[in-house]
C-alpha cells in the first residue's frame, strides 16, 4: 500500500481541536527532471500519469527506424511509467525489454538502457534477469545513485533487508537527495518504529522537488508515520498536501481510510462523540470520491459501511436508508464488474 501511494480534498468538518483547511488553491506545475534525455514535455506528461502521450509523440519516430537514442530511452520510460487511465501491461513490458536489447546491440555500454531493462524486468517480477541487468549497470557505472537506490527494491522482494539497506546507503553517499534511497529510508524506518528519522527523510524530500509525483509518494508516506504516531493533525497536512498535487478520486479514499481507521481507534476507547465526527468525515471524503468516479464499487461499498458505522454510534439517526441504497449500488456495479473473479466477488 504505502509503495503504490497515490493521493486526495474539500469541505471541512471539526475533528477533535482541529479543523480542515479550503483546498480551492492549486499548485504550479514544475518537475524535477531526472534523466537528461527527457524533455520538458515529456517529463511533465510522464509526472502527470499521462505517458500514453509521450508513447503517441515518438512513436512514428520509432517505428520508422529514424528515432535516436535518447528517443527510445524516453519511450522506454514512458511505457514503464504510471498511467492514469490504464495499467502497465505486460505488452508494454515485453516491448521495452525488446527496445533496450536492440538498443544494447548498439551501445553495448549505456548503463541506461541497463537500468531501465532492469525496471522492466523488475515489473514483470522477473526478478533474476532484473539483477542481471542491474548488476551490469553498476558495473558500467558506479557513482549513479539512482543505480543503489534502485537495487534496494530487488533486495527488499527478497527479504534480504541488510542488502537493501547497504545500497540506499551507497545511494545517499552518492547523492543525499536522492529521493528513491530517501523513500525507500523512510520505509525501512517505518517498519522498524523509528518515526522521526523516517520523517527526517520525508522533509528532506518535500523540502527540495516540486516534482508532483514524487511530492505524492513522500506526503502519502509521512502520513502513514503521522498516524503510526497517533499525530493526526500532521498526517491531516500531509494528506491534504496530496489532494492539492492530485485531486483524484484514489486521493479521497487514501484520505478516508485515514478517518476510518482513527474512528475506529476511538471507538476501541469508547470516544463516541469523536469517532462520530472522524466518520462523518469519511463519509464527507467518500462522496467527493464518488463525484469523481460514480462507477467505483469499492467508494459504493465503503459509504455502506460508513453509513451502518454512523448508525451505530448515533442511533438517534436512521442511516438505514442511505446505508441501503450504497450497499444496492455497489452489488449491482460488481455483478458486472469482469475484472473481478467469481470467487473474489463472493468474497
Amino acid at each position: 500500500i504505502i509503495l503504490s501511494l497515490f493521493c486526495l480534498v474539500f469541505s471541512c468538518s471539526k475533528k477533535e481541536t482541529e479543523s480542515k483547511t479550503d483546498l480551492n488553491s492549486a499548485w504550479e506545475i514544475k518537475v524535477d527532471n531526472q534523466r537528461d534525455y527527457l524533455s520538458l514535455d515529456d517529463e511533465l506528461f510522464i509526472n502527470a500519469w499521462e505517458p500514453e502521450k509521450v508513447v503517441k509523440n515518438i512513436s512514428e519516430k520509432i517505428n520508422s527506424g529514424k528515432a535516436e537514442l535518447n528517443d527510445y530511452l524516453t519511450y522506454v520510460v514512458a511505457l514503464t511509467s504510471k498511467w492514469v487511465n490504464k495499467k502497465i501491461t505486460g505488452q508494454d513490458l515485453e516491448k521495452a525489454i525488446e527496445i533496450t536489447n536492440k538498443q544494447l546491440e548498439k551501445y553495448p555500454n549505456n548503463s541506461e538502457l541497463y537500468r531501465l531493462r532492469w525496471l522492466a524486468y523488475d515489473l514483470k517480477w522477473e526478478t533474476e534477469e532484473a539483477k542481471k541487468s542491474y548488476e551490469k549497470a553498476l558495473e558500467l557505472n558506479k557513482n549513479d545513485s539512482y543505480i543503489f537506490s534502485n537495487l534496494w527494491a530487488l533486495y527488499r522482494k527478497t527479504w534480504d533487508l541488510e542488502k537493501a539497506k547497504e545500497n540506499i546507503e551507497k545511494s545517499l553517499k552518492l547523492d543525499e537527495k536522492n529521493h528513491q534511497a530517501l523513500m525507500s529510508s523512510a520505509i525501512i524506518n517505518l517498519w522498524e518504529k523509528k518515526y522521526d528519522e523516517a520523517i527526517k527523510s520525508l522533509d528532506k524530500i518535500t523540502n527540495n522537488y516540486v516534482n508532483h509525483e514524487i511530492l505524492i509518494n513522500a506526503n502519502l508516506l509521512k502520513a502513514k508515520v503521522y498516524e503510526a504516531q497517533e499525530k493526526y493533525n500532521e498526517a491531516d497536512k500531509s494528506f491534504l498536501a496530496v489532494i492539492w498535487l492530485w485531486e483524484k478520486a484514489e486521493s479521497y479514499e487514501d484520505y478516508w481510510i485515514f478517518n476510518y481507521n482513527v474512528a475506529s481507534k476511538k471507538l476501541e476507547k469508547n470516544d463516541e462523540l469523536v469517532a462520530g465526527n472522524y466518520l462523518n468525515y469519511s463519509k464527507d471524503l467518500l462522496l467527493k470520491a464518488l463525484e469523481l468516479n460514480p462507477e467505483s464499487t469499492y467508494t459504493n461499498l465503503y459509504l455502506w459501511l460508513v453509513y451502518h458505522d454512523l448508525w451505530y454510534v448515533n442511533q438517534e439517526t436512521d442511516y438505514s436508508e442511505e446505508a441501503e441504497k450504497y450497499y444496492k449500488k455497489a452489488s449491482e456495479l460488481l455483478e458486472k464488474d469482469e475484472s473481478i473473479t467469481n470467487e473474489k466477488k463472493e468474497e
